[in-house]
Parts: structure tokens; sequence; C-alpha cells
């Protein structure tokens, strides 16, 4: 009897390692394809007592000199305008004061610049990236930007929205209904209400417009556009990512040699 009872415990654990590996298996498969490839993550670190700058970006040894170039400028001139508008914030700031009171030397905390990057792929036929700025140089809150880079590593050249579907037009109608549905979506699920003035910046934030769609990244299956703070909603919302998988461009119709 005891025999028996090993046996069947034997059995079942089998068993459930069994379902285990074909759930792992499963889950595998709807990942997206994220290839390692040879990466210098360049770093910028400043620290004082007027500024506080920590900046990390990537830097790809097979794309191309200008992809590389792009996002390195990109860094250098959101630092420098950072630093600019935090010194002429600071001088506001002393030429207002009340000529009774003692001038500070330096503001009570760093002005503060950070910058990071996040890729939805990174392999030899396609690098899809995000980098990510937040800054505060002075006023009430800090300020945030989104900035995405797609790159065809066998064409050697930048891809573009208008690049990434057949008949990009007709398909950029299409992305500005179903990311406009989906931001409503979002933003009510947040508790904002749609008022005239929110609806507005919707419709104006999500025109198919080129310019409104220019930071996206893809993967084997999803389409991810990101909206800019201010772009769609007010700035307490935040910027705002809508996702849209594969399946459900091709229900729309929408075609791209990228998502094959």
């Amino acid at each position: 009897m005891q025999n028996k009872k090993v046996f069947i415990l034997f059995v079942s654990a089998i068993w459930l390692l069994s379902i285990i590996g074909l759930l792992v298996n499963e889950t595998d498969a709807n990942q997206p394809s994220i290839s390692s490839l040879p990466v210098n993550i360049q770093s910028i670190r400043e620290s004082d007592s007027f500024f506080y700058v920590q900046a990390e970006y990537p830097e790809f040894e097979t794309a191309g000199t200008d992809f590389n170039q792009e996002i390195a400028t990109l860094i250098s001139g959101k630092i420098n305008s950072f630093k600019e508008e935090s010194r002429d914030n600071w001088k506001a700031r002393l030429d207002t004061m009340p000529a009774d009171k003692p001038l500070p030397k330096g503001p009570q905390q760093p002005f503060e610049f950070l910058a990071s990057w996040d890729s939805a792929q990174l392999n030899n036929t396609y690098l899809s990236l995000v980098i990510k700025i937040y800054y505060f140089s002075g006023g009430a809150h800090g300020n945030e930007e989104i900035h995405a880079f797609n790159y065809d590593m066998v064409k050697k050249k930048k891809i573009e929205i208008k690049d990434f579907f057949d008949s990009a037009q007709e398909a950029l109608k299409k992305i500005s209904q179903i990311s406009a549905e989906d931001i409503k979506s979002q933003l009510q699920s947040r508790g904002w209400k749609e008022d005239d003035n929110l609806k507005e910046m919707v419709n104006q934030g999500t025109a198919p417009l080129f310019k409104n769609f220019q930071n996206f990244n893809f993967d084997s299956y999803n389409l991810i556009i990101y909206f800019q703070r201010y772009q769609v909603a007010p700035g307490a919302a935040g910027s705002i990512i809508v996702r849209i998988a594969k399946v459900a461009l091709e229900q729309n119709l929408l075609q791209s040699d990228y998502l094959r």
C-alpha cells in the first residue's frame, strides 16, 4: 500500500511539472523577441549645489553613426537647454525678491535632470527604443519628455511612422481613431471627466497628423505609441501610452512589414 501511494505521488509530480512546462513555453512564445546586441551605455553625471544631472543612453556598435549621433545629440541638447532654463528661472527669482531680504547663494535643492532609456526590441533586424527625460528647472513642478527611436539594422536607416504602414495616410486615420478611444478610456478609468476642454485636447493630440504619432516603438506583437505630457490631456495626467496589438491592427486592415 505504501509503495502504491509513493507511485501515485511520483506520477502526480511528473504530471504537474509537465503542465507547468507547457504554461511556461506558452508564455515565452507570447513574449516579444529581444536579442542581445553589443551596446555601450553612455553615462553623464554631474552634481553640485546648483545642478544634478544623471543621464544614461545607448550606443550601438553595429548601427549607423548617424543613428547613434542623433541620440547623443538629443541628450546633450536637452541638458544644455535645461541648464539655460534653470539659470534664467533662478535669475528671475533673484530679480523679483524684496530688496530688504538677503539673496540666497543657490537653490535649496539642485535643479534636477534625469534621462533613462528602455527598449521594445534590440536585435539584428530592428532597434526600437525610447528615451525618457524628467527635469525640474524651477516653478511649481517638473517636466517630462519622451523621445522614441526606431532603426532598420539591415537597411541602415531610421523607421518613421510614415514608413511603418502600407498606405500610411489612410492607416493614420484609423490609428488616430483607435488612439483617441483608448486614451478616453484610460482617462475615464483614472477618474477624469470628459468635458469640452478634455475632448478638444484628445482630438487635437490624436488628429491624423504624422507629428502626433512620431514617438512610437514596436515589437513582433505590438505597436506602442507615446503621447507627450500636455499632448492629449492636462499636465496632471502625465504622458500617455497606447499599446495596439498586432491582431487589433489586422482587424482594422492595417498592414505593416515591420510586424511580420
